[in-house]
């Protein structure tokens, strides 16, 4: 039986824009995540959070507060244009900021597919491909109304 995996992602605003990695799918179509990925073991959950942002957008990163979970499950996913099996991800989003004097730019291990990084307009979240779809509803829903888990979303 295989266990969840706990993963970090890093909600940064700025300028009323969120920071997002851009993907193209296999059809090439653009697809928009939170930095982030998964905590190894023995690294506390920061550590997660400044290792995965410098890999993936190329900048350090100051971790303020959980700002929501939600869980990533999938019957199979693609890696590197091949199958992996069943994929089951815990995320804590943490509100992030970008350290002075820092800016994203190319990371040093982004992930497969990864194209970039993009700031997306908060208020035009809709006219794109955000993953997962529900976090797009939680970011421009008015903050006093947003629940602390987005629940489980199909990749």
């Amino acid at each position: 039986m295989r266990t969840p995996r706990l993963g970090v992602k890093a909600l940064i605003i700025r300028d009323q824009r969120v920071l997002m990695n851009r993907y193209l799918d296999p059809d090439g179509r653009e697809v928009f995540a939170l930095p982030g990925g998964g905590q190894e073991h023995g690294e506390d959950q920061v550590s997660a959070m400044i290792r995965e942002c410098r890999e993936e957008i190329g900048a350090r990163v100051e971790v303020h507060q959980v700002a929501c979970l939600f869980e990533v499950m999938m019957e199979t996913r693609m890696v590197d244009g091949s199958p992996i099996p069943p994929f089951h991800q815990v995320n804590v989003a943490y509100w992030c900021g970008l350290a002075e004097g820092e800016e994203p730019g190319e990371g040093t291990e982004p992930d497969p597919g990864q194209a970039g990084t993009a700031w997306l307009p908060l208020g035009r979240l809709a006219e794109h491909r955000i993953h997962p779809p529900e976090l797009a509803l939680w970011l421009e829903a008015d903050p006093s109304s947003r629940p602390l888990s987005l629940g489980v979303t199909a990749g």
